[in-house]
């Protein structure tokens, strides 16, 4: 009696602090690794569709674009940014838009307008790729570049840039 009376508050002691008989180690499941991107802010890629050609407009409807292998232009609705000062070989309409042609970007120079042309949607988080030219909408604006040159533009309602 002597003996089971010292092992009661030792099987006591253990129960509360989840004592277990020795046995084979079991390691809790693995879960699933998480994105490089997780935490850090990195967006996904883009779901890509090659053409060979394609007018489309962002889910805004404020910008319109036509897009081949060779060139790419869009034209923008309604925005707050000015363009640079009007060159003095442009006649036509200027700054309602940008370019990528060759592999180099600029504004346009056009007496005509892409706005309205269609009502084929490029998505947010989608990309339309024509030879070696991509652009991708996202909801902070339209981005279309050259693979080949690096050069391109970024287009949005309240600013651009092309690089």
């Amino acid at each position: 009696m002597k003996n089971i009376s010292r092992l009661v508050p030792l099987a006591l002691v253990c129960a509360l602090a989840g004592c277990s008989e020795p046995g084979p180690r079991t390691d809790p499941p693995s879960s699933p690794q998480p994105s490089a991107r997780a935490g850090f802010g990195g967006k996904e890629p883009p779901v890509v569709t090659k053409v060979k050609q394609a007018t489309f407009r962002t889910p805004s409807k404020n910008i319109f674009c036509d897009l081949s292998a060779s060139l790419v232009r869009c034209d923008i609705a309604s925005k707050t940014w000015t363009p640079p000062t009007k060159p003095a070989d442009c006649e036509l309409d200027w700054g309602n838009g940008l370019y990528l042609k060759s592999g180099e970007a600029g504004v346009t120079c056009t007496g005509d307008t892409l706005i309205g042309a269609t009502t084929r949607t490029l998505d947010y988080g989608s990309a339309l790729r024509a030879g070696d030219i991509q652009c991708e909408s996202q909801s902070s604006g339209l981005t279309c570049m050259s693979d080949k040159t690096g050069h391109g533009f970024t287009l949005a309602s309240a600013r651009y840039a092309v690089f």
